[in-house]
């Protein structure tokens, strides 16, 4: 039998609360499931946001690359960037003041794609 995770929405969250509480020895209070809800919707208002950034960066065409940090421990935050193609490419060192770890990865996602001309090598062949 084949099994499909989709989002959870308002439509489907009981069904969520209900394999909770057969599945995992532990009861969620209502706080929890209003939460989930919410973090859909920041998640799906974040890809639009990053798409938006993204569409006015490849229409602009100046732009080369484009750059963020993100806490070392946000896992969750660096594979979000990494499905729009953002690499790590740096760790900095006590980036944040106030929060631990304080440690940052720099994420670089280039906008550029070589033209066939660089770093090419084409040969030609006698017919």
């Amino acid at each position: 039998s084949r099994i499909e995770l989709g989002d959870v929405t308002p439509h489907n969250i009981k069904q969520l609360k209900r394999l909770n509480q057969v599945i995992f020895p532990v009861s969620y209070n209502d706080k929890f499931y209003k939460d989930v809800l919410e973090v859909g919707e920041l998640a799906k208002l974040g890809t639009k946001m990053l798409n938006h950034v993204l569409n006015i960066c490849e229409k602009d065409g100046t732009f080369d690359n484009i750059y963020l940090h993100v806490q070392i421990s946000n896992e969750s935050a660096i594979d979000f960037y990494r499905k729009f193609g953002f690499e790590i490419i740096e760790t900095k060192k006590n980036y944040y003041k106030r929060i631990e770890p304080a440690d940052a990865h720099v994420l670089q996602k280039n906008l550029k794609v070589p033209s066939l001309g660089q770093n090419a090598d084409v040969q030609k062949t006698d017919n």
